[in-house]
């Protein structure tokens, strides 16, 4: 297991650059005890905002800096406001390699996800925002707008070695914001975003309905665009993290108000609601259908941080600052702080139709 720290100084005992930085810590998988520490750290400032676990028993490491970026005997400089960074870091805390992502404008990777393959045929999921005039590997990053300050999505697969194999992008008018990105067992990359007014992605325009709404979004072999979806209603809707969960996804998001979800709408009971819903693709592969969802409700506000895969179900991480309602279980206590809040971990099976 592997944890990520951020802050100033000194963390788990290793010095840093930059405020904030970040810095990698191996855990024993059955007593906790910290093995190898690696920083990652920038002149400026650096962020790691995803990890995946690689087949042998590594990890990548994802993020953002601005700067010189320094991930132990390896560096790469930001070409402007911020660039987005992965490293492929060895089960014994060496780094195998690292890559960056960016151009004059502000860019990020905040999703990373991997498939295994036979040796030298490994799958790297990667999405994240970018603005006009970034690259990737070299291969430039078609922005909504040429000339527009805003953000873009992207996702693109990497091979095992840190290779571009494609890249794909949306976006539209307004800012985009990635969640992250994960594969199904089918093989496809399935990104989450929050966006706003219209967005273009496989293909087609797609319409938010209120301020903002979540976005789906399928790809195929090769980058080819396949489904995507919105999911909201008439307010301030979007996507905070998605995982696979065989064909299907698994999506954590937040509302305020009436959320449609397939056949089913769920209420707000306070200002933003959190929510989980499983989707896929119709079996006409244009369209996707909700075939699960949960609602996480109170009169205060509810958010999932973190969502991940267990074997037979998933768990998500929640934060709520009054008492908090999680479909037909028993509501938790209101936290004695509520400017601090509570933090819930749930351990779910499939979610209820």
């Amino acid at each position: 297991d592997v944890a990520a720290l951020a802050g100033a100084g000194t963390l788990a005992d290793v010095a840093v650059r930059g405020e904030p930085s970040a810095v990698l810590v191996a855990l024993d998988a059955a007593t906790g005890a910290p093995g190898w520490k690696l920083a990652i750290d920038a002149t400026a400032w650096s962020l790691i905002t995803a990890l995946a676990a690689t087949p042998d028993g590594g990890v990548l490491a994802a993020g953002s800096f601005t700067g010189t970026l320094r991930v132990a005997d390896q560096i790469v400089s930001s070409g402007g406001r911020s660039d987005g960074f992965i490293a492929r870091i060895t089960p014994t805390g060496g780094v195998a390699w690292l890559r960056r992502v960016g151009g004059p404008g502000a860019d990020a990777i905040q999703g990373v996800a991997m498939a295994a393959g036979a040796k030298g045929d490994e799958r790297i999921a990667i999405a994240g925002t970018f603005a006009a005039g970034a690259d990737l590997l070299g291969q430039p990053l078609a922005a909504s707008e040429d000339r527009a300050p805003t953000a873009d999505g992207f996702v693109a697969e990497l091979d095992g070695h840190g290779a571009r194999r494609w890249v794909q992008t949306f976006g539209g008018p307004q800012d985009e914001a990635v969640a992250g990105v994960a594969i199904d067992a089918r093989g496809r990359f399935v990104v989450a975003a929050t966006v706003r007014e219209t967005v273009h992605v496989a293909g087609v325009d797609l319409v938010a309905q209120g301020p903002s709404d979540g976005l789906v979004a399928w790809f195929g072999p090769g980058g080819s665009a396949a489904t995507a979806t919105l999911v909201g209603g008439a307010d301030f809707d979007g996507l905070r993290a998605i995982v696979a969960a065989g064909d299907h996804v698994v999506v954590a998001g937040f509302f305020s108000g009436a959320l449609p979800l397939g056949a089913r709408s769920l209420t707000a009971a306070g200002g933003d609601d959190a929510f989980l819903a499983e989707l896929a693709p119709a079996p006409d592969g244009a369209t996707a259908v909700v075939t699960g969802a949960l609602a996480i409700s109170g009169p205060g506000r509810e958010e999932v941080t973190t969502l991940t895969a267990l074997p037979g179900g998933l768990a998500a991480g929640i934060g709520h600052t009054a008492q908090l309602q999680i479909a037909g279980a028993p509501a938790l206590a209101a936290p004695a702080d509520p400017m601090a809040g509570n933090a819930v971990i749930l351990r779910a099976v499939p979610l209820a139709p």
